[in-house]
């Protein structure tokens, strides 16, 4: 490879990691012929193909992921870096993206944001929802569904849950319920525990948060993660049969960044309980 042309790098991992040539070029800021030339560059440097159509898509090749795991490896080495030399300097921001399903963001982290800017003023947190876990991606620490397989990433055990099958206190179950939208592999799961559902569900929504909302709103019985149900919410579990499908939360972030003191110090505010959680 002509080492002059070794940014090309980003190039490859944001087709990686977004899959069209279109995402990669929002993401990266610029236009799809600048990401098809360079693309086709680092091709032509190494001497085999990094990308298949297949669709609308482009899937990586083998060698596409060796470089991108490159890429990806010296980009969290550079945010480490930064965010040391910001560290240093009381008045400089440090910016961090924490990727998580939805609900994790509204029970966990948003209720606190005012906790933590208090702990660690010079953070500056996004939140980007992100359900199925394929990654970090451009996330700095991300809170996943089971604890991760392989990959270089440092894993912490964040909590364990329980998805079960709740209603509004006074719903008498009829085979109405509330699913998730299609995208999600495990839409309809909540049929497994409620036998007697009926095949469609009344309402789909996009995201859990939504089921929440609309179980108290309807009464009708959704499937939820039972630490997004608090006291006084008028929801009871239902009398089903196995209303108990246990789980895992994880905290991840690539194992280069074990060493950004910031970001350590966000994971470890992160799983200490809260004010509120203290308190009781």
């Amino acid at each position: 490879m002509d080492l002059e042309n070794w940014d090309d790098l980003k190039f490859v991992l944001a087709m990686t990691r977004h899959g069209t040539m279109s995402a990669a070029a929002r993401f990266l800021d610029t236009n799809v012929a600048t990401v098809s030339r360079r693309i086709e560059r680092m091709s032509q440097d190494i001497g085999m193909s990094l990308f298949e159509k297949r669709g609308q898509a482009f899937v990586a090749t083998p060698a596409a992921l060796q470089l991108s795991e490159l890429a990806e490896g010296l980009e969290q080495q550079l945010r480490t870096l930064m965010s040391g030399l910001r560290t240093d300097d009381d008045n400089v921001a440090v910016p961090l993206e924490v990727a998580a399903p939805p609900a994790v963001h509204s029970t966990y982290l948003m209720p606190r944001l005012t906790e933590l800017a208090e702990h660690m003023p010079q953070v500056m947190m996004t939140l980007t929802d992100k359900v199925f876990a394929q990654g970090l991606g451009e996330a700095d620490i991300q809170v996943r569904i089971g604890r991760p397989e392989g990959g270089r990433l440092k894993a912490r055990k964040f909590r364990d849950y329980s998805l079960r099958v709740f209603h509004g206190a006074d719903h008498q179950l009829n085979g109405d319920w509330i699913g998730l939208s299609h995208r999600y592999p495990d839409s309809d799961l909540l049929c497994e525990v409620y036998q007697n559902a009926k095949p469609l569900p009344r309402y789909r929504v996009e995201e859990m948060p939504l089921v929440y909302h609309l179980v108290c709103s309807t009464g009708l019985p959704g499937l939820l993660p039972d630490f997004i149900v608090q006291p006084g919410d008028g929801l009871v579990v239902a009398d089903l049969p196995n209303n108990d499908l246990p789980g895992e939360l994880w905290i991840t972030y690539h194992e280069t960044r074990h060493a950004d003191t910031t970001l350590r110090a966000v994971v470890d505010w992160f799983c200490r309980p809260s004010n509120s959680e203290a308190a009781a």
